[in-house]
């Protein structure tokens, strides 16, 4: 009964209104508590249920006021009655022929929330529901159909779908096709390459596509063309021209010169694809390059040149000895750091024994004797291209790697190894291939950040995840802060601010010193008090609302402020502003609102200071879904709990601001000023909220006092030079 409630306390409007309603109510309460699923739902401690609280909150209603089902009724019997990996529940499963209504496979989900097992069938609803959310038309039944059927093996690359709503159900279903056509290919090494070019190719293509490089009308034709040469390999000669050819169809789609370097215009666009040639983005440019070096990789433009030379000596041209010397340079400092571990290290590190085999593939590689060797057959020598394929494999992925590089991106700089050592096949019959990237291999210092294993697709989660131990914290922290520390290096690095206008950020700045101002008349004013207080109570606990009641009673004016955290702050004075007629900040926001709707609308606003939501949305695309801070709960849930955290980015912003700070620094000072928060984090205890807002504010003052400090330096520079 805690949990139900719990779960529908949190949610407002219509599906509040819907799933409240008498009948509805009692009929769901029922389906938990047990009259359709086993096992039993008492437990000796209060129940930690994730899934029921993601039910109610990630549900949507059509415009016929029913709860949307992506697919149609008939997608979920079929998937109740004839799942390929066995039933779900046996009494679901006989019921599922005679449901009719959308309640009818709610009542299922909500009876299956209470189950300690993974509950597949709401990931997979989720997961459909979060993919049609922002798509101008639903996804076919067979599409929806063919996802739910996939979704076990290959639920991890569902993010993309989710995250570029444009992609048709024709590329979509191309997407899942041609990850089977890879996954026959029954070379290891081969399959690890292929795989490992497609992902790497298909995650740049989200970036760019995130970022405005490539425009929606463009992004879908563009996708298919990149995964068409991918559909059937035979050999590393095919794989390196299918990664030569999504190359030059993102570079294309982009809109690059035709007479630029692919390796400058593939890092300008890494880097954000604007340009500008502020000291801000020279110095972002200058981070990845020194990644790119440290990672030991091959520039593109070296292994095309390579490959054309390559072509030519099959019609009896001489080998450019430059190129391949300077790709033997490069090769040489390539080096495996079997000598330094101990053997603990090397069964640790044994998991990788497809990449150990890539890397010394690679070390061993010998050009010149491969051509001698083939002297006598053109159709080898032209094949001999194929030797590059695991290269341009590493280079693809090391892009992948360096636009998500956390801040100080310790492991990058120094473990030359970990791009080249990300491990595609995993264990034997694991078929981690297009599983989720997991970080392997810490805990010693030799390993120097250890491994990541799987696919591509959660990535910057793997990467923040990784680099988070290389964090140290001034104080002693909370257990929670190791699945929060991730979510706010991801909230740090996949938002840019290339496009971001002076304009927003001042939006964002007004609205935090309006809610300031809203809490300071609170103290004094019942009436306001009390019209807060009502705000608040949609966005915060009510424990916490009663707490910041009281203080607001006695006067604390600064106690209750160290108790609203920034999100509910916006939320408090974006609500309350088109009603006050008497503040001057409120008439302030009321007028950008009507000078620069655009730039200021909801959409653009979640768009630019919203999070990733992984795990909350099944997409890495930042946005604000303005829901209550999530309990600290059992399972994946303290992910979620991150996730819910929606401050980070609108305090940087409203303190960029107050500092005059451009737009564009931010992509320099944001991971910054969030090391500096997550090394400052005090907290002793999982629910010490507070603590995270108490290091933000830390750090907040420390911008703000060198910003004032820096005009009496100037000024003290200039008149003393003029004194002398």
């Amino acid at each position: 009964m805690a949990s139900y409630f719990d779960a529908l306390a949190r949610i407002n409007g219509p599906v509040k209104d819907y799933l409240t309603e008498p009948e509805r109510l009692k009929r769901f309460y029922t389906a938990i508590r047990g009259r359709v699923t086993s096992p039993g739902p008492a437990r000796p401690v209060f129940r930690a249920n994730t899934d029921m609280l993601l039910l109610t909150t990630r549900l949507r209603l059509d415009p016929d006021g029913k709860p949307h089902l992506p697919g149609g009724m008939e997608v979920w019997k079929s998937l109740f009655m004839n799942h390929p990996a066995g039933k779900y529940d046996a009494k679901l499963t006989h019921a599922a022929p005679n449901w009719r209504e959308p309640d009818d496979v709610l009542e299922a989900l909500f009876g299956l929330c209470r189950k300690a097992v993974e509950n597949e069938p709401l990931k997979i609803f989720m997961a459909l529901s979060d993919m049609e959310r922002n798509r101008a038309a639903p996804l076919q039944t067979a599409t929806v159909e063919r996802l739910a059927r996939d979704y076990k093996a290959l639920s991890s690359q569902y993010a993309l779908f989710s995250e570029a709503p444009t992609v048709s159900d024709r590329t979509i279903v191309q997407f899942l096709d041609t990850i089977h056509s890879v996954n026959q290919v029954h070379d290891p090494l081969l399959k690890a390459d292929a795989a490992g070019s497609m992902q790497a190719l298909a995650a740049l293509w989200l970036i760019f596509e995130r970022q405005g490089s490539i425009s929606p009308g463009d992004a879908d034709a563009t996708l298919a063309h990149v995964l068409d040469p991918f559909e059937k390999i035979q050999n590393e000669r095919e794989v390196f021209d299918a990664g030569r050819s999504g190359v030059k169809t993102l570079l294309a789609a982009a809109h690059s010169p035709g007479n630029v370097s692919p390796q400058d215009r593939m890092m300008d666009l890494v880097a954000g694809g604007v340009s500008d040639n502020s000291d801000a983005h020279q110095q972002v440019i200058e981070d990845m390059i020194r990644i790119f070096e440290a990672q030991k990789l091959i520039s593109l433009e070296t292994l095309f040149e390579l490959a054309d030379n390559l072509e030519s000596v099959s019609r009896g041209e001489k080998l450019n000895t430059a190129l391949a010397a300077k790709l033997a340079s490069r090769i040489s400092e390539i080096q495996l750091p079997r000598s330094q571990l101990t053997g603990a290290e090397k069964n640790s590190l044994s998991y990788g024994y497809w990449t150990d085999r890539h890397i010394e593939a690679q070390r061993k590689l010998n050009l010149r004797a491969m051509i001698d060797k083939s002297a006598n057959d053109a159709q080898k020598l032209k094949d001999l291209r194929g030797a590059l394929a695991p290269f341009l494999r590493d280079t693809l992925v090391g892009f992948d790697y360096i636009h998500y590089a956390p801040p100080g991106a310790q492991v990058l700089h120094t473990n030359p190894l970990f791009v080249r050592s990300h491990d595609f096949i995993g264990i034997q019959n694991a078929n981690e291939t297009w599983k989720a990237t997991e970080v392997f291999g810490t805990g010693w210092p030799a390993n120097a950040g250890g491994r990541l294993v799987g696919s591509l697709a959660s990535l910057p989660y793997a990467l923040a995840e990784a680099e988070q131990n290389f964090l140290i914290p001034t104080r002693e922290q909370a257990l929670i802060w190791g699945d929060l520390v991730p979510q706010m290096i991801l909230t740090a690095v996949i938002p840019r601010w290339w496009n971001v206008t002076p304009l927003q950020l001042h939006w964002v700045g007004v609205h935090m010193a309006y809610a300031e101002t809203l809490l300071a008349e609170s103290a004094l004013d019942p009436e306001r008090r009390a019209q807060v207080l009502a705000t608040l109570s949609s966005y915060a606990q009510p424990a916490r609302v009663n707490r910041v009641g009281r203080m607001l009673m006695a006067g604390d004016v600064g106690a209750a402020e160290e108790n609203v955290v920034p999100s509910e702050m916006y939320l408090l004075a974006d609500q309350l502003a088109p009603g006050d007629r008497d503040t001057a900040l409120a008439a302030d926001i009321r007028r950008i609102a009507a000078q620069a709707p655009e730039q200021v609308s909801p959409r653009e606003i979640s768009r630019i200071f919203g999070t990733p939501k992984p795990m909350l949305a099944n997409t890495y695309q930042p946005e604000l879904l303005n829901l209550r801070t999530f309990p600290t709960l059992m399972g994946y849930s303290s992910r979620i709990l991150a996730e819910s955290w929606e401050s980070n980015l609108l305090y940087y912003g409203a303190l960029a601001d107050d500092t005059y700070i451009r737009p564009a620094e931010l992509n320099v000072l944001i991971p910054q000023w969030t090391q500096e928060t997550v090394e400052r984090i005090f907290a002793t205890h999982l629910e010490d909220w507070p603590a995270l807002l108490r290091s933000l504010r830390l750090v907040g003052d420390g911008v703000r006092e060198k910003a004032r400090k820096a005009p009496a330096a100037a000024a003290d520079q200039l008149f003393g030079g003029l004194s002398h």
